[in-house]
């Protein structure tokens, strides 16, 4: 087992802390680059969360540890902040099946 660490808004890490995760609270883009390779360091960390719009300013060297990086791995979450788009559960369905 290992833990959860969440990279985002006041608001996404104070909830993730609420169930036991670990986070920290991102105010400067250069600042979640930091944090991202404190993490990547700590053998404990077996899940990375990072919100949405902090992906979005410094998706270049996320997406570049993502492929190169087996653990921690890293998935990118929504925020209250970041745009949500519709779902389309029946698309996703088919393709599921192998229909689409």
């Amino acid at each position: 087992m290992g833990k959860l660490f969440v990279i985002g808004d006041k608001y996404t890490v104070a909830l993730f802390k609420l169930i036991g995760a670990e986070g920290k609270e991102i105010q400067d883009f250069r600042q979640a680059i930091a944090t991202i390779n404190e993490v990547r360091r700590r053998e404990d960390v077996v899940l990375v969360f990072i919100t949405k719009d902090i992906y979005e300013a410094i998706s270049t060297t996320i997406d570049e540890l993502m492929l190169n990086t087996v653990r921690p791995m890293i998935s990118v979450i929504p925020s209250p902040f970041s745009e949500a788009k519709p779902i389309d559960s029946k698309k996703l369905i088919n393709k599921a099946l192998g229909f689409g």
